[in-house]
């Protein structure tokens, strides 16, 4: 196993807080796996500002903090953190996609409201944001030349991965005031932010995870489709696949539940999914 100690500061962070995608990485170039980890630690920074701040505003503020330092990293005057250190180095080693951070912390501040998804778009929008530009990222640096074919394959992976995650984070969500299940689909059980989650409101509560599973699976198909299509130097970052249909078939087996110990999947069985899944294509 990897010893903590032995890992830099991004590396440490994305370990710590993005744990799936660092598992990813582990299969990628070792020579590139830093400049990964700083996208991790980076996309781990501004996911997390919902659950530690009080107030929204307070969040709207250290959101502005990294827009500006995405835009100082830019125009070479990079703010004083120890994750735009990292990406000033990743900086002089390969092309960075700016506006696509800057996308990614925009999406972020979907989470400062209680309850921002109105409808299936909207929530492919987030996953799009939270998820897909942030495997884009991950793909530039593999493959800095990539293609629209790549960047689809790329943005399919990370959309599926983000919806599992959606529904993963329920239960933290629920504990932190959040709620990322879209109105439309709320309302069409009869159900409100209130009411979601009452005993009484649990099997339609259940129906609404599963139809946004069915959601998942349908991109981790064309993810697959668009995998086979994509170059091959993608590959390692494309693994997130195989954790996205790991969590999938947990879902199914939790009958959809997503506070279910099934959903709390040791490494070594993740690690054996990355594996068998490095051994086909997609």
């Amino acid at each position: 196993m990897v010893d903590r100690n032995e890992l830099s500061y991004v590396a440490n962070e994305a370990r710590q807080y993005d744990h799936d995608r660092w598992l990813v990485t582990l299969f990628a170039p070792a020579h590139l796996r830093e400049s990964l980890h700083s996208f991790l630690a980076f996309n781990s920074e501004i996911s997390r500002i919902r659950e530690t701040v009080s107030e929204p505003m307070i969040g709207d503020i250290r959101l502005q903090w990294w827009r500006e330092a995405i835009e100082g990293l830019e125009n070479g005057k990079p703010k004083s953190h120890p994750v735009m250190d990292a990406l000033v180095h990743v900086q002089k080693q390969t092309l960075i996609r700016y506006k696509l951070m800057q996308e990614m912390i925009d999406g972020r501040s979907t989470d400062l409201d209680a309850a921002p998804i109105h409808d299936d778009a909207g929530l492919l929008a987030y996953a799009d944001a939270t998820g897909g530009v942030l495997q884009q990222l991950l793909v530039s640096v593999i493959h800095p030349e990539f293609d629209e074919i790549d960047k689809e394959a790329a943005l399919r992976a990370g959309r599926s991965f983000s919806l599992v995650g959606v529904l993963r984070a329920i239960p933290f969500h629920a504990r932190n005031d959040l709620l990322l299940l879209p109105h439309s689909r709320l309302a069409d059980e009869g159900l409100t932010t209130e009411t979601v989650f009452k005993a009484d409101n649990r099997k339609s509560f259940l129906k609404i995870v599963e139809q946004i599973a069915d959601l998942a699976q349908q991109e981790l198909r064309d993810a697959r489709v668009a995998a086979r299509k994509a170059s091959p130097k993608i590959k390692a970052i494309q693994l997130l696949n195989s954790l996205t249909a790991l969590y999938l078939a947990r879902l199914k087996a939790s009958k959809f539940d997503p506070g279910h110990p099934k959903l709390t999947v040791g490494s070594q069985r993740k690690i054996l999914a990355l594996v068998l899944g490095n051994l086909r294509r997609g």
